[in-house]
């Protein structure tokens, strides 16, 4: 293979390829036809016709309103997608809406609740299937609703299509939710694979019972459930007693609340899986709980697991892996090695190697700090990557604490006076402790971003800290556990604690896990005109990598979307937004032959902004290109 057709499997044709091989609704290659763009997840468009030199002239060409509250906790994280000149996409309130992708006028909208779907719609977005060449099936938007349904409209006109399960809605509760009660949340966008979408759903954090977080798999065409991989090993299947003697018994999770990816040359899906539950307190799952915490490979078809890599061992920090892993090429040692970046709450950037799991630049077992929770056994070390460098703070010294003025300063050694911090994997414990990066900080749920024509990897992260005490609570109304209680590490004025930069982005060098730069992201104006230099901000969501050189991002709590100079990390274009835009942007070919970039206007980091800002307005698609 050469390194043009390398190229293409990574870049825009990837989808193109992969869904021309079943049917004859294939995407142009100018369009976005996945969340992540490519089966891949890349988020690397091979569109051109915005450049570093011409970035600066970009304006709005239309903006669509859903008319949905902006409000939320974590805001309208969703990514559109476009196939042939239609942008396709949830509303926050039940919806789904096809545009055209010039003019973003109104093709079709169909209500959920027409079906009898309660509350939203889909979470981070839907997926396109390509139909059926072979039985005459036209193209599909599949859907998994919030609350346990998988169905599929047609791409053209958004009519339900009735064959699937019972009048057009499968039920995916069905057999589940019965014993446990509640709905079952599909936790992302379906992957799909020839005629299969495979799912996970989100089980939540704390409770020792509950809905299991096991993947499953779906026939498009018949309906039918064509495998289930238990993330909680059962008896006779590999790694059974990971969890204790009955820890395996209805266990709640862990399931996947990000993205998958898929290798569609050798029928793989990579799914990031979330943490433990009770998630800061393991005493009735001892051992090192396969696979939560983990990155698993599985065989699409079958469902049989390749391989996994655990990022966290008995996961009692709350780091469940919260980011897609993104398809990437490292040449080492003469060979090209088809590889994931998988971005983490831990802070670090694992490149795996995509046929094996193993770290393409190696790994080591550290000790960490202990745990001092009653009947709590943590374990005695953690992996940690050789390279690259950390991607975020991991720990912290007395002397990193903020210095954006003299009376914080002051104010936040006090405060890391009274806590344990112990470095890396500090737990929380029964006394206050301050944890790094925390589940506030880290890699977010955008997960890297790769250039495969420059091999560089782009990945945005945060560097917040949590202090925290274990207080007791009770798990699922049956066990005593331990649950953290937060205490705020913040200024008076609501700023971390920790010294800037509180949120970055950064380029890596994939063929040698070299950093290559790293920047602030984000920015509080305030703060700047005091004569601070440029902190960065909280941030959640991801990166588009063009192949003229640009890096588009939105994801930070200053309510701006960007463009950076890819080489350089140059800031070179910015545009204030009504609210924040909580999520990985896009780009897209029109049909009149224009580049569009599209922005979702929201607001989320409610839990990630410092100060904490108010959140007016609606829910807005916002497209720009060039005049």
């Amino acid at each position: 293979m050469n390194r043009i057709t390398q190229i293409a499997l990574c870049g825009a044709a990837t989808a193109a390829l992969f869904f021309a091989s079943q049917a004859l609704g294939a995407p142009n290659a100018g369009d976005w036809p996945v969340v992540g763009h490519d089966p891949g997840g890349t988020k690397f468009s091979t569109l051109t016709q915005i450049t570093p030199a011409n970035v600066t002239g970009l304006k709005r060409a239309w903006t669509y309103d859903t008319g949905d509250p902006a409000g939320g906790f974590r805001g309208w994280e969703i990514t559109p997608i476009v196939v042939n000149n239609l942008m396709y996409f949830p509303t926050a309130r039940g919806k789904i809406v096809a545009l055209n992708a010039d003019t973003g006028t109104e093709a079709w909208k169909v209500d959920l609740t027409s079906f009898g779907i309660r509350g939203p719609g889909a979470k981070y977005g839907v997926s396109y299937w390509p139909g059926d060449a072979k039985r005459k099936m036209a193209p599909r938007i599949v859907v998994a609703t919030n609350d346990g349904y998988l169905l599929q409209l047609d791409a053209k006109t958004g009519a339900l299509y009735k064959k699937f399960g019972k009048n057009g809605l499968l039920n995916l509760a069905a057999g589940i939710m019965e014993k446990f009660g509640g709905n079952y949340t599909v936790g992302a966008t379906p992957a799909i694979y020839k005629n299969i979408a495979i799912l996970s759903p989100m089980s939540g954090e704390q409770g020792r019972y509950g809905v299991p977080g096991d993947p499953r798999a779906f026939d498009l065409i018949t309906g039918k459930e064509l495998w289930r991989f238990h993330t909680v090993p059962r008896p006779g299947e590999a790694n059974f007693g990971d969890w204790g003697l009955n820890g395996w018994q209805d266990r709640r999770g862990p399931g996947s609340w990000v993205p998958m990816t898929v290798d569609t040359e050798t029928g793989t899906v990579f799914i990031a899986l979330g943490n433990a539950t009770d998630q800061n307190y393991g005493g009735n799952r001892p051992g090192n709980n396969s696979y939560a915490t983990s990155v698993i490979a599985l065989d699409a078809v079958t469902g049989k697991l390749k391989w996994n890599w655990a990022i966290t061992h008995h996961d009692i920090f709350d780091w469940d892996v919260n980011a897609p892993p993104t398809f990437v090429e490292v040449k080492k040692d003469g060979k090209v090695i088809k590889a994931i970046a998988q971005s983490t709450k831990v802070g670090y950037l694992w490149i795996l190697d995509r046929a094996t799991g193993k770290p393409v630049f190696g790994s080591e077992e550290r000790p960490v700090p202990a745990s001092d929770a009653p009947g709590e056994v943590a374990s005695p070390t953690q992996p940690f990557p050789l390279k690259p460098e950390p991607i975020s703070r991991v720990s912290m010294t007395r002397e990193e604490v903020s210095r954006i003025s003299p009376e914080s300063t002051k104010s936040c050694q006090l405060q890391y006076d009274k806590a344990v911090q112990a470095g890396p994997d500090t737990p929380y414990m029964m006394i206050p402790s301050l944890v790094f990066p925390s589940s506030e900080g880290g890699g977010g749920w955008g997960g890297a971003s790769f250039d495969p024509q420059h091999g560089v990897i782009y990945v945005n992260t945060r560097s917040l800290g949590t202090m925290a005490q274990l207080r007791t609570s009770r798990s699922s109304n049956m066990f005593d556990s331990y649950a953290k209680q937060k205490i705020p590490f913040e200024d008076a004025q609501g700023y971390p604690c920790s010294a800037a930069p509180w949120g970055e982005l950064m380029a890596i060098d994939a063929n040698t896990a070299d950093m290559l730069w790293r920047v602030p992201l984000g920015e509080y104006k305030e703060l700047t005109a005091r004569g601070v230099p440029k902190t960065g901000t909280a941030n959640a969501g991801g990166i588009v990598v063009t192949a003229s050189g640009l890096l588009f991002v939105g994801a930070t709590a200053d309510k701006t979307f960007r463009a950076f100079d890819a080489k350089t990390g140059k800031e070179l274009w910015s545009t204030e937004l009504p609210n924040n835009s909580v999520d990985t942007p896009m780009t897209y070919m029109g049909k009149n032959g224009k580049q569009y970039v599209a922005a979702v206007i929201s607001s989320g980091l409610d839990n990630f902004n410092h100060p904490r800002l108010p959140s007016p307005g609606t829910n807005q698609i916002t497209v720009f290109t060039l005049p």
